[in-house]
């Protein structure tokens, strides 16, 4: 059972050379950056729209030192099938495809073959994938999908659970590392979220800043009544809870290392926009 890079070639490019400039000139773009912490990270939010607009977003994780981590949990919502409420699943996989090769697979032990349809047909999954496979040494990928949770406490429940998994002392060492997959607030008549009658941008952008930190401090039950009372259309709300809560558990110390929207990619002018916030952990 392998998992095909379905995406490539329209949400990023299928050709090599092509895919490994646009990687190597968005980390190049992140270590100029003065402002950038130089540290190994083993936590992170990462966006998953195309490569256009979710590059920015991703390569500070990777511009990062990740040459001890053996092993990438990637967790992300499902965008096309129906998962129940607090619930973590993922399928048993042979290995996973990316323009750059196979990467080795390292299966949950509760995988189950009747979610490789979601895990197959999930983009928020295989924004990253090129990324890591585009490192010097290609760490062990876990691929799991997690949607909604009815309440904050299933938030600890579902970490514990992953945690024991994919052993606590592997996390501490540094050589699991986790990756949450979200875009951030979609705003617009096209995903049915207009709260704002003016500065919208600016609004929104104080919403998700006010996420971001909640998740950064591993403040779970405030993140989730924030999500719970503004109606988020943030989609990977949940995966973002279970990192920022095994992440507070680690001791590990988060920062917002970027924020921007498609408005700032993109220079046609648009009533609908979606924001991507990425937060690393030390």
């Amino acid at each position: 059972m392998i998992r095909k890079a379905l995406f490539a070639g329209s949400w990023y490019p299928a050709d090599q050379q092509a895919l490994k400039l646009l990687i190597s000139e968005s980390i190049e773009t992140v270590l100029k950056h003065t402002t950038y912490q130089h540290c190994p990270y083993r936590f992170a939010v990462l966006p998953h729209a195309g490569l256009f607009y979710s590059k920015t977003g991703i390569a500070p994780f990777f511009a990062a030192d990740l040459s001890n981590i053996q092993r990438l949990v990637v967790l992300a919502p499902s965008h096309y099938a129906n998962l129940k409420p607090d619930s973590l699943v993922s399928s048993p996989l042979d290995g996973v495809e990316t323009p750059f090769g196979m990467l080795e697979s390292q299966n949950l032990d509760d995988a189950q073959a009747k979610y490789f349809s979601a895990i197959q047909s999930e983009h928020a999954l295989e924004m990253v994938l090129p990324y890591i496979a585009s490192l010097s040494h290609r760490p062990k990928v876990t691929l799991a999908l997690i949607s909604h949770f009815s309440q904050p406490q299933a938030v600890e429940a579902v970490g514990d659970a992953l945690v024991a998994q994919v052993g606590k002392e592997e996390i501490e060492a540094g050589r699991t590392a986790f990756i949450a997959s979200s875009d951030f607030t979609h705003y617009g008549p096209r995903f049915g979220y207009t709260p704002y009658q003016s500065g919208a941008p600016m609004r929104v952008r104080e919403d998700d800043l006010a996420l971001s930190h909640l998740l950064c401090e591993g403040r779970i039950e405030e993140a989730f009544a924030f999500c719970s009372s503004k109606r988020s259309t943030v989609c990977g709300y949940a995966p973002a809870m279970v990192v920022s809560s095994i992440a507070s558990r680690m001791q590990s110390r988060g920062w917002v290392a970027d924020y921007y929207t498609s408005l700032d990619i993109s220079s046609s002018p648009d009533a609908n926009f979606v924001a991507y916030s990425t937060i690393l952990w030390r």
